[in-house]
């Protein structure tokens, strides 16, 4: 692509339904445009992704401001992926993060671009899901069964 990408934190012009468009194409989640305003209206740090000025990728995060935030829902509309914006709304997303501790869950292929930014693979994570996507989590592997040892020694599975 030979145009520039703006990118904004500007929230007020978003339109919630062809960001749920971009994120079913992507493939991310499917997502309702009205719950998609309410998780980047609640978030503490937002950004936006435009070419000639179409929505074409979003991402967010939440923060403590002094320890800890998480990244969540980096999407790049399809035929935008590997022009660079993902990696610029990163970037910005981060530079709005001063914390000790950046945490995000990635789609499975998608490591690799994070390691770019200093991620690394995580042992001691865990996670919990409400139905139906802890089935389709466990399915496919992003959740796993804890495994414990007792103080005897014995392993027990979790109930």
């Amino acid at each position: 692509m030979d145009s520039t990408y703006d990118i904004t934190h500007d929230i007020s012009h978003i339109d919630w339904w062809q960001l749920a468009d971009i994120m079913a194409r992507a493939p991310l989640f499917e997502r309702k445009p009205f719950d998609l305003a309410r998780a980047f209206g609640n978030s503490d740090a937002v950004v936006f992704a435009y070419y000639e000025g179409n929505l074409v990728g979003a991402a967010r995060a939440l923060s403590d401001g002094a320890y800890y935030a998480s990244i969540f829902d980096v999407v790049v509309a399809p035929e935008h992926q590997g022009c660079g914006v993902g990696r610029r709304m990163v970037g910005a997303l981060l530079a709005k993060l001063p914390v000790e501790r950046v945490f995000l869950t990635s789609v499975f292929g998608k490591e690799a671009f994070y390691e770019r930014f200093g991620f690394l693979s995580q042992t001691n994570g865990m996670g919990r899901y409400a139905e139906p996507a802890r089935g389709h989590a466990l399915a496919s592997g992003v959740l796993t069964a804890v495994r414990t040892t007792s103080s005897l020694g014995a392993t027990k599975s979790p109930n």
